[in-house]
């Protein structure tokens, strides 16, 4: 309906009005008019990006940054229908069945991608993961995104060290002690008579595998001349000893080349530079049809195996 249909009516009310006095009929014109405008402001509100995401959540569903009505009945049409294939969607969404399996020869990983790529999302995911396969592991967290990202593993039993860009720690201490777990695992090696982490554990003796995590791995770098030392020194030697690295960075191009060949689980995200890529050794597989909403998806290259594409959910709660 449009408005200029209701101006003869509106009209026809004036002149009985101002002719007969029967005022109430132009009251019923303009009362018509009312409603059409807020009909319209209605309708206006529900315009909606048809080609935005669908995301359901709980009772809640929202294409784009818009929230549908709670109640169907004022759901226009042409939303049904998507949103009905966006619920057949999330019902039969992937698994995220990522195995980096850093204990065997692959020892340590990089995880590559822009800002808003789900870097941090993936290797929480990752790092759940390991704690369910090895929960007599050590961890030590570096956290340098203030926090955000490892907060909420601080208190667990596995966690032996969380530090931040903000936590006020002592950087020289810190990479100091990453390097000194590397001599004290060497030392009880060689007392147990054994060179691999692998042969300690068979004759039953105690030494847990230590994870360390690394949440923005250019400013960890950046933060100590000591970092790179240690971390290079890690990723070298630290496989047979049962430590494993696993970073996670914006870019290759900072990583230095001492320690970039030794992380052998390479994961680049969302739609990888093609330079990035090359310098990872990722020959691109074939694209996948489409992610499903609320998942991301990398790439993921081991060693001399083919690349393969991966899915993860993305602001699930760990």
């Amino acid at each position: 309906m449009q408005f200029a249909w209701l101006i003869p009516s509106i009209l026809f009310g004036v002149y009985l009005g101002s002719t007969s006095g029967v005022w109430h009929m132009l009251v019923m014109s303009l009362s018509t008019a009312v409603l059409w405008l807020g009909v319209k402001k209605f309708n206006d509100s529900r315009s909606v990006d048809l080609s935005d995401p669908v995301v359901i959540i709980g009772s809640e569903v929202w294409i784009g940054d818009y929230q549908l009505p709670r109640y169907e009945i004022f759901w226009k049409q042409q939303w049904h229908a998507l949103v009905y294939a966006a619920f057949k969607a999330k019902q039969s969404q992937p698994n995220f069945e990522l195995q980096l399996g850093l204990e065997s020869h692959v020892g340590h990983g990089i995880i590559i991608g822009p800002t808003g790529s789900g870097k941090s999302e993936l290797i929480k995911l990752l790092l759940v993961q390991l704690l369910k396969n090895q929960p007599a592991c050590e961890l030590t967290l570096i956290d340098f995104k203030g926090g955000a990202t490892f907060n909420q593993f601080e208190n667990l039993a596995q966690t032996k060290e969380l530090v931040t860009d903000v936590d006020g720690h002592d950087p020289e201490t810190f990479w100091q002690s990453v390097r000194a777990e590397i001599g004290r695992r060497e030392l009880a090696l060689a007392a147990a008579g054994v060179s691999r982490i692998e042969d300690i554990i068979e004759i039953s003796r105690q030494l847990p595998r230590r994870y360390i995590l690394v949440d923005e791995l250019a400013t960890a770098l950046a933060e100590s001349p000591l970092a790179q030392s240690a971390l290079i020194a890690v990723a070298a030697r630290g496989r047979s000893l049962g430590i494993h690295l696993l970073v996670a960075t914006q870019s290759a191009q900072g990583v230095p080349r001492a320690l970039l060949t030794n992380l052998r689980a390479r994961i680049a995200l969302a739609d990888a530079d093609p330079i990035e890529l090359a310098q990872l050794s990722i020959k691109r597989p074939s694209e996948p049809d489409s992610t499903p909403p609320g998942w991301a998806r990398g790439i993921l290259q081991k060693s001399s195996e083919p690349a393969v594409f991966f899915y993860f959910p993305i602001g699930v709660k760990i």
